[in-house]
């Protein structure tokens, strides 16, 4: 479900219109907003602009998901700012069919973008920029280890000829069980089968 984690005083009132269609949750201090983070997936976060040092540190955990920072004034600084970490600022208050619309384009936004990105237990892999994620944490791949992974992930339950392997990432067999050996350190359970000389990704 779409969730969305709302880090205003002003707007905990949010929980009782008609944009309880989506899953949200109240972080009302930067204690709350960094412990539910890191506990949970977001796909938006409404914050006031007060909170913009703790999204700042929060940017490559969270940086699949939209930033939407409030503020009671205009204040250029403040936008410039906002733009830097987040995806969006508005000025409070707001109309919450003016919300709505705005939380709507963005669900649009995620969900078509998600169609790009592979799913595999507690990772999940862009597949236009090559990028890996386990537990929303980036872990740094060489253009050859994202190719790996992408093969795997998805060839999931089939097995890969090992010369296929080769051939494709232009590697030798040394480098190509470097390779493995750091996926599997990681998470993936990949299993050699020695009979007909290919890896499977389970």
């Amino acid at each position: 479900m779409f969730k969305i984690l709302i880090c205003d005083n002003d707007l905990t009132y949010l929980q009782n219109t008609k944009l309880q269609k989506y899953n949200l949750e109240l972080a009302l201090c930067e204690d709350e907003i960094l412990d539910k983070t890191l506990q949970k997936k977001f796909d938006i976060f409404i914050s006031n602009i007060y909170y913009f040092n703790t999204f700042k540190s929060l940017k490559d955990t969270i940086q699949n998901s939209k930033v939407i920072f409030t503020d009671e004034y205009y204040n250029i600084n403040n936008m410039k700012k906002a733009y830097e970490v987040g995806d969006d600022y508005i000025l409070k208050p707001f109309d919450t069919e003016f919300l709505e619309i705005k939380l709507d384009y963005y669900h649009k936004k995620i969900y078509k973008n998600a169609e790009e990105i592979i799913k595999y237990k507690q990772f999940f892999f862009h597949s236009p920029l090559k990028q890996l994620y386990k537990n929303n944490i980036k872990i740094k791949l060489s253009p050859n280890e994202a190719k790996l992974v992408e093969n795997f992930l998805l060839n999931k339950n089939k097995p890969i000829s090992k010369d296929m392997l080769l051939d494709e990432l232009n590697t030798s067999d040394g480098t190509l069980r470097v390779y493995i050996s750091k996926l599997k350190k990681v998470g993936f359970d990949i299993t050699y089968e020695r009979v007909n000389h290919s890896y499977m990704l389970s």
